[in-house]
């Protein structure tokens, strides 16, 4: 057995608001600075995409890696599609034969698949009829981003048996996208033997985008063969921990405006029947109060973890660190690149972040460091993300500072009295 961190769910150039710079080597490249072993290759639907991967991968006892002399970098075939309902799913494929059999049966019922934005194509089926499709040709699949309010499958259903129907305990899996982790997403009944996947929908092959969120696995071999028997729970492949975002820096993690960024309780949404107070814009019900919905809709009133899972461990990407550090508006500022490429001369970031020591840090560049290690130590707090907003990180230095921007955070981002009365009367 080998540890791999793994992140399967990113795309190509040819699905929308994507970098044109992603590519099979670009993204090596991003992994090895990350620290990842194990990409999905993304949009293999596309004709484009799919010759290009084609170029650059080379198949060696069941997988597939980089075709770079001793790139280690190895690929699962996969692909996210929306289905009719605005749901989104990751599918994964054995090799490039399963997936033009897949492609055959599909692709009369999308308009978009060989277009140029078409990466991740619509599909004019439902979520139980491309299960079904999947399900007759082996092919893995799962929800995608599963609470976010506009492709994620709760988003439009209370349960995984409306959305699948009979179908719905064959799901091995289910992504918990940003705004979400496995304790919120533990509290719901109906996943309790569902294994849970925290992977980055990157859409850029620069690392702070690529692997913020992955996992980290023990697996027989770098291949599907392997991701097939985790999900089934066979042999000894298995998930160490999942790691990603605090789901308060997710864009949809609290219910929130999404033209002015105000936070609401959920209480005070329902309130004002989901119209922001301040501007009239539309309120969003955030992934957390969904969740907590959901669990409470299947009878976990209490809100109690339903059963045992992998740790799940918060990070913050290296270059964001580095960014609040300096105070810096623009990540890509080539100080933080340089600063950032001296951290992972003869490490990942994953393990600069994560395992290296502060001893070692400090010879590399101590006052980056200080900020390192106060992330480790969880003295890091977040003006919460919703509306579509990314949440904001503040990292202190000690207890008591945390405490104080947190209140300092409360008072800010709460509805006050003035405004209230303001608007109502």
């Amino acid at each position: 057995m080998t540890k791999y961190n793994i992140d399967l769910h990113l795309h190509s150039p040819y699905a929308a608001a994507c970098s044109s710079g992603i590519s099979i080597p670009s993204l090596t490249n991003g992994a090895k600075q990350k620290g990842l072993n194990i990409l999905s290759t993304g949009d293999i639907l596309h004709p484009i995409w799919n010759k290009h991967v084609k170029e650059n991968l080379i198949q060696k006892n069941e997988c597939f890696l980089y075709k770079e002399q001793n790139s280690q970098i190895y690929f699962i075939l996969g692909v996210e599609i929306e289905t009719k309902e605005r749901i989104h799913h990751l599918l994964y494929f054995k090799d490039f034969e399963q997936i033009e059999t897949f492609k055959k049966q599909i692709l009369k019922y999308s308009t978009d698949m060989e277009k140029y934005g078409g990466g991740r194509p619509r599909i004019s089926l439902n979520s139980q009829q491309i299960f079904e499709i999947a399900k007759d040709n082996e092919i893995v699949i799962g929800p995608a981003h599963a609470f976010t309010p506009y492709f994620g499958i709760y988003a439009h259903y209370d349960s995984l048996k409306q959305a699948y129907g009979d179908n719905w305990k064959q799901i091995r899996f289910l992504e918990l996208g940003l705004s979400a982790d496995t304790y919120l997403a533990n509290t719901i009944p109906d996943l309790k033997e569902i294994q849970f996947f925290s992977f980055s929908d990157a859409h850029s092959p620069v690392p702070y985008r690529l692997g913020r969120e992955f996992v980290c696995t023990e697996l027989e071999q770098p291949n599907f063969y392997s991701l097939q028997k985790l999900l089934e729970k066979k042999g000894k492949n298995k998930i160490l921990f999942n790691v990603g975002y605090n789901p308060q820096e997710g864009k949809y993690h609290t219910t929130a405006c999404k033209d002015c960024g105000q936070i609401y309780e959920i209480e005070e949404a329902i309130r004002y029947k989901y119209r922001c107070i301040k501007c009239k814009g539309i309120i969003k019900k955030g992934v957390k109060d969904r969740i907590k919905e959901i669990a409470i809709l299947q009878g976990n009133k209490e809100l109690k973890q339903t059963t045992e899972r992998p740790e799940y461990k918060y990070l913050i990407p290296l270059s964001q660190i580095i960014q609040i550090a300096l105070n810096k508006k623009n990540i890509l500022d080539k100080q933080i690149t340089e600063i950032y490429n001296t951290f992972i001369q003869n490490n990942s970031e994953i393990d600069t972040m994560l395992n290296i020591d502060e001893k070692t840090l400090k010879q590399i560049n101590p006052e980056i460091t200080k900020y390192i290690m106060a992330f480790r130590k969880n003295l890091v707090v977040f003006r919460p993300g919703g509306g579509g907003n990314y949440g904001v990180p503040y990292i202190c230095f000690t207890e008591k500072e945390k405490q104080e921007k947190q209140k300092q955070i409360e008072q800010e981002t709460k509805l006050t009295e003035k405004t209230i009365q303001k608007t109502l009367f």
